[in-house]
């Protein structure tokens, strides 16, 4: 008959339950001798076949501390059994026992107390979204037209060399050396237009193709000091912002289609930026609100694997960890707790994320994987997803269930009025 461990449940922390343990001595004697068993099958010992040894001398090659912590291992998973067996109904996550804390004499005379944390999936449903309250973001896309208007009037723009000295708004090629630079540069802007362009304008007004002069401007919070040369001026003929205009940059018959188009296709990048801030919101929101945690192994996994992932970066670029500190003027152990914040809160997303998958029942049938691989041809050729494979449709219907997923959160959380558009309210 399978002999029952007993536990309590000491308390509640977050998405993870802490259960006590109390082992006898006969029992802790019992997982020694299962311990000192598993490690003879492994140790090579002169003149024994692995696993044939006595175990009188297996124990000379084995050290407590290793059998110590074997037994502790050995008594947490049991514990974490029992808990299973007894609430069937909690979707628990498969990680390694985490051993809180424990009480383990080295006679065992007194047997073993552990405490071990639980982790559980978190209940995401769709009340839970609804209980959430983040902040939106406000959405105008007037800049962002008029940007786009004023690059295609670029585009089309032409110029001439001009014979004379360079003014407001003329298109300018210089050579800029600056005090603390070794190498001058050479550049175009066109003058009075930009932050450059402002910022060097009174230098070059009135200047001349061939003329120096020494300048000194602020950008960026910083000054500049050194010597600008004009190599070259031209003059700039700007066509007028109308319906011929529109036809001359696309298919549009007038200045309204022309607008009408940039808007909506701005309007509509808005919307997924919004989507993605307020979705972002949400599962911080969330997974404050749950106390989202994950075992220490967990979390240091996936620092170090991101520390990898920007290291291999920096190598990429030419630089070393130890440069990047130093450029950024921060201890090793500041970005590591950096990191292991990042790292943490993409567990967390990527947990809820799955929580939500299931307690919603979000899925991608057949039927949604073709209309999806119809719509974005060109962008899955680009990825070199082949989706006459299992492979490449697994990787469509991931995509299908994540943006469903994220759409329902943005959907369901409670939105508030930012500070900022309450005062423009008032």
């Amino acid at each position: 008959m399978e002999e029952i461990v007993e536990y309590t449940t000491t308390k509640k922390i977050g998405n993870s339950t802490v259960l006590s343990a109390t082992f006898s001595a006969d029992e802790v004697s019992a997982m020694r001798r299962e311990a000192t068993l598993a490690m003879a099958g492994k140790l090579r010992i002169p003149g024994f076949r692995p696993g044939k040894a006595p175990l009188s001398i297996v124990g000379k090659y084995v050290s407590d501390e290793e059998l110590k912590d074997d037994v502790l291992q050995k008594a947490a998973s049991q514990a974490y059994v029992a808990f299973l067996k007894e609430h069937k109904e909690t979707d628990a996550l498969i990680f390694e026992p985490e051993i809180v804390d424990s009480i383990l004499e080295d006679t065992a005379a007194n047997g073993l107390k552990v405490d071990v944390r639980v982790f559980e999936m978190p209940k995401a449903d769709h009340d839970l979204w609804s209980g959430v309250e983040v902040e939106d973001i406000q959405t105008d896309t007037t800049k962002a037209v008029e940007s786009r208007i004023k690059a295609l009037v670029d585009a089309v723009t032409e110029t001439s060399p001009k014979n004379g000295p360079a003014a407001h708004g003329d298109l300018v090629t210089v050579t800029i050396a600056t005090e603390k630079s070794q190498n001058p540069y050479h550049t175009e802007f066109t003058v009075g237009e930009g932050e450059v362009g402002k910022a060097y304008e009174p230098s070059l007004s009135g200047m001349n193709v061939g003329e120096s002069k020494h300048f000194s401007v602020q950008m960026q919070e910083s000054v500049l000091e050194g010597d600008i040369t004009l190599d070259g001026v031209a003059e700039k003929y700007i066509p007028e912002v109308n319906d011929e205009f529109a036809r001359s940059v696309g298919a549009f018959d007038s200045l309204v289609e022309l607008r009408k188009t940039l808007e909506e296709d701005e309007q509509h990048k808005a919307d997924e930026v919004r989507k993605d801030s307020i979705f972002s919101r949400a599962i911080e929101s969330a997974a404050e609100k749950l106390g989202i945690d994950f075992p220490g192994y967990v979390r240091r996994d996936a620092t170090q694997e991101r520390l990898g992932e920007i290291k291999e970066s920096l190598a990429r670029n030419g630089l070393s960890l130890n440069e990047y500190l130093k450029y950024n003027n921060i201890s090793a152990e500041q970005l590591t707790q950096d990191v292991e914040a990042d790292a943490v809160k993409l567990l967390q997303r990527d947990l809820l994320m799955e929580a939500t998958e299931r307690a919603c029942g979000i899925v991608a049938v057949d039927a949604d994987i073709e209309a999806y691989v119809e719509s974005h041809k060109e962008e899955l050729a680009k990825a070199d997803i082949d989706t006459t494979i299992e492979k490449g449709r697994k990787t469509v219907r991931n995509v299908i269930v994540w943006e469903n997923t994220r759409s329902l959160i943005a959907g369901a959380v409670q939105l508030k009025e930012s500070p900022k558009a309450e005062q423009e309210a008032q």
